[in-house]
C-alpha cells in the first residue's frame, strides 16, 4: 500500500518530485533513508541521488571523528577527598543505522555515559599517591580504562571510543588550601633530608681529612667537632660555633688549637652540595 501511495502521488505531482526527489551525500557522512515510517536503506556513497520525497525521512550521521567535553565536576577520589574533575572523549560513529534508529540522540547519549565513566573511575583512585597509584601520575591508564568501559555502555549505539583523557584535575577549593599546606611540608621535610644527608657526608669527609693530615683527635673532640660542623651546615641562619677549651697542659692546649684552626678552615671553605 505504501509503494502504491508513494507512486501515485510522484506520478500526479511530478514537477515537485522530480525537484524535490534529490538527496546529496557529502564526504564522512551517511544518510538513512525511511519510507513511511519503516527503514529503507543507507546512503553510504558520496555523490547525488534520486529518491522520492512522499513518505520519505531522511536521517543524516557523520562518521567524522567526533569528540565530547565533559565539564568540570565535583567528585569523591578513592581517599573520600572532594576533587574537580573533566575530560575530553573522542568517539567515532561504526554503525550509523544503530546510532540513528536504536538511540534518540547518539551524541548526547555518549556524553552522559562518558560523564558517568569519568565519576566511575575518579572514584576509585586517590589524587596522588606515595606509591604512584593515582590519578596523577597514572593518568594514561585511567584513560584506557575509561575508553575500555565506556565502549562497553556505548556500543548499542554504534559507537567507538578512541581515546579519553583527563583535562581537568585539581583539589575541590574548599580543601585546596589544607592540601597545599599538607604538601609545603612534605616539600620542607624533603628537603630537610636532603640538607642532612649533604651534612653527614661532608662532616664525615672532615673527620676523615683531619685524620689524614695528623690531626689526632680523641672520641670527645670528634664529637665536639662533628656537633659543630652539623650546626653550622645544617642551620638556617649565620651560626658561630663556640669550643670548650680546658687547661690540660701544653699538648691539649696546642691539640685543642690545631683542632680550632682546622675547623674555622673547613667551616670557612666547605659548602654542602645538595
Amino acid at each position: 500500500m505504501a509503494n502504491i501511495l508513494t507512486l501515485v502521488l510522484s506520478v500526479i505531482f511530478f514537477p515537485i518530485t522530480f525537484l524535490a526527489g534529490w538527496v546529496v551525500v557529502h564526504p564522512q557522512e551517511e544518510k538513512i533513508i525511511l519510507f513511511w515510517g519503516k527503514f529503507s536503506k543507507v546512503l553510504t556513497k558520496p555523490g547525488l541521488s534520486f529518491i522520492s520525497p512522499w513518505g520519505r525521512k531522511i536521517l543524516k550521521i557523520s562518521v567524522k571523528q567526533q569528540t565530547v567535553d565533559i565539564a568540570k565536576t565535583t567528585v569523591a577520589d578513592g581517599n573520600g577527598n572532594p576533587i574537580i574533575i573533566g575530560g575530553v572523549c573522542t568517539y567515532k560513529v561504526t554503525n550509523p543505522r544503530m546510532a540513528a534508529l536504536d538511540i534518540e540522540e547518539y551524541h548526547s547519549f555518549c556524553k552522559t555515559q562518558a560523564m558517568a565513566v569519568l565519576k566511575q573511575v575518579a572514584s576509585q583512585y586517590p589524587y596522588e599517591s606515595k606509591d604512584g597509584h593515582s590519578l596523577k601520575s597514572e593518568a594514561i591508564e585511567v584513560g584506557e580504562e575509561m575508553v575500555a568501559l565506556l565502549n562497553k555502555k556505548v556500543a548499542p549505539a554504534g559507537i567507538n571510543i578512541e581515546s579519553y583523557e583527563l583535562a581537568d584535575l585539581t583539589y575541590a577549593p574548599e580543601i585546596a588550601q589544607s592540601m597545599l599546606v599538607r604538601q609545603q611540608a612534605q616539600a620542607l621535610v624533603d628537603a630537610r633530608k636532603i640538607i642532612a644527608e649533604g651534612a653527614v657526608e661532608i662532616v664525615d669527609e672532615a673527620v676523615t681529612m683531619l685524620d689524614g693530615r695528623g690531626y689526632k683527635l680523641d672520641d670527645r673532640s670528634k664529637s665536639r667537632l662533628v656537633s659543630s660542623l652539623l650546626v653550622v651546615i645544617c642551620g638556617e641562619g649565620k651560626v658561630q660555633p663556640t669550643y670548650s677549651v680546658k687547661d690540660g697542659g701544653d699538648e691539649s692546649a696546642e691539640n685543642s688549637a690545631a683542632m680550632l684552626e682546622a675547623l674555622e678552615q673547613i667551616a670557612k671553605h666547605t659548602t654542602p652540595k645538595l
